[in-house]
């Protein structure tokens, strides 16, 4: 029991030594903390953020991936260093970071640069790194590897930094839909199928055939993700003897720095053959053909039961006329 007693006040004088000197090292320490591989060594870089412009690529697409790095230390370090008379002294020690090397890598994808002893990253900054990248021509998900190689202000080296960064390559884009189509006008939905907002939206007319448009082109602008919106095309004149009047249209548009281009659709106006009454010659008719997708309930109802509403107030008159005979009768 004795035994026991004094092994416990042997831990307790132990650590109220070590509590009562915590935080204190000899100047000769001092190298061996911050020179020789102590645990103070180490620089703490991060990766903070990542943004891609575009914010989808397209095949063969250039993008700038920049990515932030942070450094972990929020402030320089300071430790009381005790001189060999026995004084004590507070001294500072910056927790900054140096970055030997940051590259970025993927299957596939191109990388135009690579960093070498580019820049420090002081306690609690940040730096970016933006890397221009070219994307491959198949849609897929890519995960590029980005390797980043420390080492602290007195030249030692730190743990690296490794991250994968997910980048997605699409294919879809913009897509024409006719919505009204007749001899005085041309109307046309566009929308936005991809991922990402796209600019310098326009319309282009070509291979236009029996008709006269007042534009051969419409400018959009921006068009956001599954955002759509209308364009009108005016005719200005058609050949009335060309049965062949027919348009293409198709949207060029910019994903970032890159140019594109839809499919392009042809959209012909509707031709019909009338005999004139006076005059036995052939006329087009002026029609116009909707590609409205489902048609309005009603219009079909009063077409396929004419004279409806006539037939349903005789039956109501007569269903009147029985009644009131029966209330009479009683």
């Amino acid at each position: 029991m004795v035994k026991r007693i004094k092994n416990v006040f042997c831990i307790l004088a132990i650590l109220l030594l070590l509590s009562g000197s915590a935080g204190l090292v000899s100047a000769d320490d001092l190298e061996a903390l911050f020179v020789e591989g102590g645990e103070y060594m180490a620089s703490a870089v991060m990766v903070a953020s990542y943004e891609l412009t575009p914010e989808t690529l397209m095949p063969g697409d250039v993008g700038l991936l920049t990515i932030t790095l942070e450094n972990a230390y929020s402030s320089p370090m300071s430790v009381k260093v005790k001189e060999s008379h026995g004084a004590e002294i507070d001294a500072s020690f910056t927790a900054a970071a140096r970055i030997r090397e940051a590259s970025l890598s993927g299957s596939n994808f191109e990388v135009y640069n690579i960093y070498k002893s580019s820049s420090v990253i002081g306690p609690g900054k940040q730096v970016e790194f933006p890397f221009k990248i070219k994307a491959p021509y198949e849609d897929d998900l890519y995960l590029l590897k980005l390797y980043v190689r420390t080492e602290n202000m007195m030249g030692r080296n730190s743990p690296c930094v490794r991250h994968y960064i997910p980048v997605i390559v699409s294919s879809r884009s913009l897509k024409i839909t006719p919505r009204a189509v007749s001899e005085e006008s041309i109307k046309l939905e566009v929308m936005n199928e991809g991922f990402s907002k796209v600019d310098s939206v326009a319309v282009v007319a070509s291979d236009i055939k029996g008709m006269k448009l007042q534009k051969e082109s419409v400018y959009i602008g921006e068009v956001s993700p599954w955002e759509s919106t209308l364009v009108v095309f005016n005719v200005s004149s058609v050949a009335a003897e060309e049965p062949d009047k027919s348009v293409d249209f198709r949207v060029v548009f910019n994903n970032w720095i890159n140019e594109h281009e839809s499919e392009s659709i042809c959209v012909k106006i509707p031709y019909h053959i009338t005999k004139s009454e006076d005059k036995n010659e052939v006329q087009p008719a002026a029609t116009t053909q909707n590609y409205t997708t489902t048609p309005e309930q009603k219009d079909v109802a009063e077409a396929s039961i004419p004279g409806f509403g006539l037939v349903t107030a005789m039956f109501l008159l007569v269903v009147v006329a029985y009644l009131k005979g029966k209330r009479a009768k009683k």
